[in-house]
C-alpha cells in the first residue's frame, strides 16, 4: 500500500483536489480568497519556466535529424488522435454532456507528455533522445495547433466556437512559450543546479497542476454543472477514454514501422505518438476555455476525459515497457 501511494501520489492528489473542490469550492473559485483567476495564470507560467529549466538543450538538438520519426509522432498527436476520437464520438457522443464532449475533443488534440514518455521510452530500451526532441517539439507546436484544432473541430462537430483565436494564441505564447524560452536561457547559467533540482521541480509543477485542477472544479461546482451529470454519464466517459486509449495506442504501434528504423525508434514513436500531456493540458485548458463565455464553469467537465486518460496511459505504459524491452 505505501508503494501504491508513492507511485500514484500525483493521481491521488488530483482526486483529492476534486473532492476538496466539492467540499469547499468558494476559496478556489473565481473571485474567491485564493484569487484563482490570477494565481492559476501565474502557476501556468511557473510550470513552463520549470520545464524550460529542466530540458537539456544539447541533447534535444542532437536528435533533431530524425525528421521522419518526429513527423510521424506529430501526425499521431495532432491528426490521427482527433480522427479516431471523432469516430468514437460519432457513435456515442450524443449521450455525453456538452462539457465532456468538448473535453474529449480537447484530449485528442493535445501534445505528447514530455517526462513520462522519455522515462518510459528509456525503460523499454527505446530511443530516449529521440523521445526528448519529439515530445518537446509536440509541446511547442501545441501552443498553436491545439487551440486551432479545438476551434475547427468544435465548430464543425459540436457547433461550439472558440472566440478570439489570435489573442488566445498570443496569451498562450506569453504564458507557455516565453517562460519555456526563459527557462532554457537560464539553464545555461544554472545547468548543474537545475539538473540536481529535478525532484524539487517535479514537486512544484505537480503542486501547480493540482491547484489549477482544484480551481477549475471549484468553478464548476459553484455553477451547479455537476448536478447535471449522472453516474451513467461518468461511466460512459470512462468507457470512451478506455476505447480511445486502446484504439489509439494500437494504431500508433502497428503504423510506427512506416517511420521508425529499428526497435528503439519504434518504441520511441509508440510512446511519443500515443501519450497525451496532463502537465501542459491542464494549464492550457485553464487559458483556452476560461477565456470563453461561461468557460470557467465548464473547465472541470472539460478536464474529466484528460484526467481519466492520464493514469490509464501510465498504467498501460508501465505494463508494456518490460515486454517491449525483451522483444
Amino acid at each position: 500500500m505505501p508503494s501504491l501511494f508513492k507511485s500514484q501520489g500525483f493521481t491521488l492528489a488530483l482526486v483529492g483536489a476534486v473532492v476538496f473542490a466539492v467540499i469547499l469550492p468558494e476559496p478556489g473559485a473565481k473571485g474567491g480568497l485564493l484569487k484563482s483567476e490570477f494565481t492559476s495564470k501565474a502557476l501556468v507560467a511557473l510550470t513552463f519556466l520549470i520545464q524550460g529549466l529542466s530540458l537539456p538543450s544539447q541533447q534535444i538538438l542532437r536528435s533533431a535529424a530524425k525528421a521522419k520519426l518526429h513527423a510521424y509522432c506529430q501526425s499521431c498527436n495532432f491528426v490521427l488522435a482527433p480522427l479516431l476520437m471523432l469516430g468514437l464520438l460519432a457513435v456515442i457522443g450524443t449521450s455525453l454532456h456538452e462539457g465532456i464532449y468538448i473535453g474529449a475533443i480537447y484530449l485528442s488534440v493535445l501534445p505528447a507528455t514530455i517526462s513520462s514518455a522519455i522515462i518510459i521510452t528509456g525503460n523499454a530500451d527505446g530511443d530516449s533522445s529521440a523521445a526528448l526532441f519529439s515530445t518537446t517539439l509536440s509541446n511547442v507546436l501545441g501552443v498553436f495547433v491545439t487551440p486551432l484544432l479545438c476551434s475547427i473541430l468544435l465548430n464543425t462537430s459540436a457547433g461550439a466556437q472558440i472566440s478570439s483565436l489570435g489573442p488566445l494564441i498570443g496569451k498562450l505564447s506569453m504564458l507557455v512559450l516565453l517562460p519555456l524560452a526563459v527557462g532554457q536561457v537560464l539553464r545555461v547559467f544554472v545547468r548543474d543546479w537545475a539538473t540536481k533540482s529535478k525532484g524539487l521541480f517535479k514537486k512544484i509543477s505537480n503542486g501547480a497542476i493540482v491547484f489549477i485542477v482544484y480551481a477549475a472544479f471549484c468553478n464548476s461546482v459553484l455553477n451547479g454543472i455537476w448536478g447535471e451529470i449522472s453516474t451513467a454519464t461518468i461511466t460512459l466517459t470512462f468507457l470512451l477514454v478506455i476505447l480511445f486509449l486502446g484504439l489509439f495506442s494500437t494504431s500508433v504501434w502497428f503504423a510506427a514501422p512506416l517511420a521508425a528504423k529499428g526497435k528503439a525508434e519504434r518504441i520511441a514513436a509508440f510512446f511519443c505518438g500515443s501519450q497525451k500531456t496532463l502537465a501542459a493540458g491542464v494549464p492550457m485548458a485553464a487559458i483556452i476555455f476560461t477565456s470563453q463565455n461561461n468557460g470557467a464553469a465548464q473547465v472541470g467537465l472539460i478536464l474529466l476525459p484528460l484526467m481519466c486518460y492520464h493514469p490509464l496511459q501510465l498504467l498501460l505504459a508501465g505494463f508494456l515497457a518490460p515486454f517491449l524491452s525483451k522483444k
